[in-house]
């Protein structure tokens, strides 16, 4: 099973498609949403060539706000969480910002989701408000924090 996949299949509710939408997805579809650009990247960690965990740097398309950037889609494999696989990812996205000029990158992770939360806050990102996860699945009442990390 794909990591992203077991991804949905742990927190459905932390993305706009479902399992079956994911399943239909030709690899030239997921290569072209998640291929590296002058404004993306995705890093990976793999064990025994097995891909393990991910996470995705974008920076923000428009003008007023190009030096932002995104951190998304951050996610490690349970058998290899606890291993420092995340924190050297998000270490690779900090770099890899820094090259590409910006000056702030961004996330949102759920509320709910003190590890996470913790090992943002540990990494220098902050808080910065809640808000309704609009775009949750089954509309439930999640709510999402934002977290920044400026980098100037």
């Amino acid at each position: 099973m794909s990591l992203r996949l077991c991804a949905i299949d742990e927190d459905p509710g932390s993305f706009l498609s479902t399992r079956a939408e994911e399943e239909k997805r030709s690899i030239d579809e997921i290569e072209a949403r998640i291929g590296t650009t002058a404004n993306q990247v995705v890093f990976g960690a793999f064990a025994g060539g097995t891909l393990v965990a991910v996470a995705g740097l974008r920076r923000y398309p428009l003008r007023p706000v190009q030096q932002k950037g995104f951190l998304w889609g951050l996610f490690v494999a349970h058998p290899h969480r606890r291993n420092g696989i995340a924190r050297r990812l998000i270490a690779a996205a900090v770099d890899q910002a820094r090259a590409m000029g910006l000056t702030q990158i961004a996330l949102n992770t759920g509320k709910e989701n003190a590890s996470a939360i913790a090992l943002y806050r540990s990494a220098g990102f902050e808080a910065v408000e809640d808000e309704p996860c609009d775009d949750a699945i089954d509309d439930d009442t999640d709510r999402e924090v934002e977290m920044v990390l400026r980098l100037d």
